[in-house]
C-alpha cells in the first residue's frame, strides 16, 4: 500500500464518520419535528455555509483558490451539485418516513450506479462474476424494500432514485476533473445548494421559520456531512480509484444499521440482516472482482 493510498483511506474513513453524524442528526430532527425535507436541507446548508465562509473569504489565498476552482471546474460543479440537490431532497424525504438502517443501506446503491455508468458511458465491460454481484444486490434490494413497518416501498424507490443523483457527481468528477480541490469544491457546493433550495422553497411557497436551536443543530450536522464529509470525499478522488472509494464506504450503512437498532429503537429482524448481507455481499463482489480484473490486465501489459 502506497503512502498515497493510505492518505486516501484516511480521507474515506473521515468521510464515513462525518456522513454518519449528519444522517443520524437529520434522522433525529425528522423524528422530533417532522420538518419538510427542503426546509431541513435549506437551514442545514445555509447555516453551515455561513459558518465556514469567513475561512474562505477572509484570506486572499483562499479567495484565489475559490476563483481557480470556479474557472477550471465551475461547470461540472454546477451540473453535479444541481443533480445532487435532487438526490438530497429525495433522500431526506425517504429518511423521514423510514428507519435509519434500511435507508442508509439503499442509498449506497450509488456503487451499482457508478459501475453501470462506467459500462454505458465509459466503455467498461461486465463479466459474469460482476453480473452475479449485481443480481445479489438487486435481490437484497427486494428483501429490504419489503420490510413491513420499517421502510415503505415508495420510500425504497425514492432512495434508489436518489442514489442515482448522488452517483452522478462522482462520475462527473472522475470523468472531467483530473485533480480536484476538495475543500473549495465542498464550500462552493454548499453555496449552490443554498441557492437551489431557497429557489425551490420560494417556488413551492413552503417557507416557514423553525426554532433557533433546531436550525443551529441542522447547521452543525450539515457542517459535518455537507462540508467536512464532502471535502474529504472529494479529496479522496485524487488518491484512490472509484472502486476502492465505494468499497470502504459500504461499511457506513452497516454501522448505521446497528446504531438504529441499539440507540434508536429500530426493529431487529432476520429479513433486515439477510437483505443487508445480500446487498453488501453483491456490491463487494462487484467492486473487488472489477479491481482484481484491472490489476491482472495491468500485469499482463
Amino acid at each position: 500500500m502506497t503512502g498515497d493510498h493510505k492518505k486516501g483511506y484516511l480521507y474515506i474513513f473521515l468521510t464515513g464518520l462525518f456522513f454518519s453524524i449528519e444522517v443520524i442528526g437529520f434522522k433525529q430532527v425528522f423524528r422530533l419535528y417532522h420538518l419538510a425535507p427542503e426546509i431541513a436541507a435549506f437551514y442545514g446548508v445555509s447555516i453551515s455555509f455561513h459558518f465556514v465562509s469567513p475561512f474562505f473569504l477572509a484570506k486572499k489565498v483562499n479567495r484565489a483558490r475559490l476563483l481557480r476552482t470556479i474557472q477550471s471546474d465551475g461547470l461540472i460543479l454546477l451540473i453535479g451539485t444541481s443533480l445532487n440537490s435532487i438526490g438530497i431532497l429525495l433522500y431526506y424525504y425517504g429518511l423521514r418516513i423510514s428507519d435509519l438502517g434500511p435507508s442508509a443501506l439503499l442509498i449506497k446503491m450509488t456503487v451499482l450506479y457508478n459501475v453501470l455508468l462506467g459500462v454505458l458511458l465509459l466503455g467498461d465491460r461486465l463479466r459474469s462474476f460482476e453480473v452475479f454481484g449485481i443480481l445479489l444486490a438487486i435481490i437484497g434490494i427486494v428483501v429490504i424494500s419489503s420490510l413491513q413497518g420499517q421502510i415503505q416501498f415508495s420510500s425504497a424507490v425514492i432512495m434508489l432514485i436518489s442514489a442515482f443523483f448522488f452517483a452522478s457527481q462522482s462520475y462527473l468528477i472522475k470523468r472531467y476533473i483530473p485533480k480536484i480541490d476538495g475543500i473549495c469544491f465542498a464550500y462552493l457546493r454548499l453555496g449552490i445548494l443554498t441557492l437551489i433550495f431557497a429557489c425551490y422553497i420560494i417556488s413551492q411557497n413552503s417557507w416557514h421559520e423553525i426554532p433557533i436551536p433546531v436550525a443551529l443543530s441542522l447547521g452543525l450536522f450539515s457542517l459535518f456531512g455537507f462540508f467536512l464529509g464532502r471535502a474529504f470525499f472529494f479529496e479522496a478522488h485524487n488518491h484512490l480509484p472509484i472502486s476502492k472509494l465505494n468499497a470502504i464506504l459500504l461499511i457506513e450503512p452497516v454501522v448505521l444499521l446497528f446504531i438504529g437498532i441499539l440507540f434508536l429503537g429500530e426493529a431487529v429482524s432476520v429479513q433486515k440482516f439477510f437483505g443487508t448481507f445480500l446487498i453488501i455481499g453483491g456490491l463487494y463482489l462487484l467492486i473487488f472482482h472489477k479491481q482484481k480484473s484491472k490489476n491482472l490486465s495491468n500485469q499482463t501489459k
